[in-house]
């Protein structure tokens, strides 16, 4: 939208989808609304089959963590490309991955124990 340009105050152009829901459709549909019609602060991650793999809602005096976002989009990015179901305990970009259940963990840790 033309009001929500970097000159304006907004953020500019993104490499990715950001929805804004000014009905209210959006904050209904995902049971995030406050009672007094605000939308709490909400990120979700949804997967390329349309599958919500996280989510988290924070009320309205606490931010997001942008970094940890994006470490949650790098872990399902990894796990979709590896198939290991889980990406490094370390949330590091180019970490090894880890299997599940305990073999995986056990695997992990011996390997990535110093990093710790």
């Amino acid at each position: 939208m033309e009001k929500h340009t970097c000159r304006t105050g907004g953020i500019g152009p993104l490499g990715f989808p950001l929805v804004a829901g000014t009905n209210h459709e959006i904050i209904k549909s995902y049971g995030i609304p406050n009672p007094d019609g605000v939308a709490f602060r909400a990120s979700f991650l949804i997967d390329k089959d349309g599958v919500i793999q996280h989510s988290t809602v924070n009320n309205l005096p606490l931010g997001r963590n942008v970094d940890e976002m994006l470490r949650l989009v790098d872990a399902l990015q990894f796990s979709e490309e590896h198939g290991e179901g889980l990406s490094s305990w370390l949330g590091k970009k180019g970490d090894s991955g880890m299997k599940a259940p305990t073999e995986g963990v056990a695997e992990y840790l011996a390997e990535n124990s110093a990093k710790l």
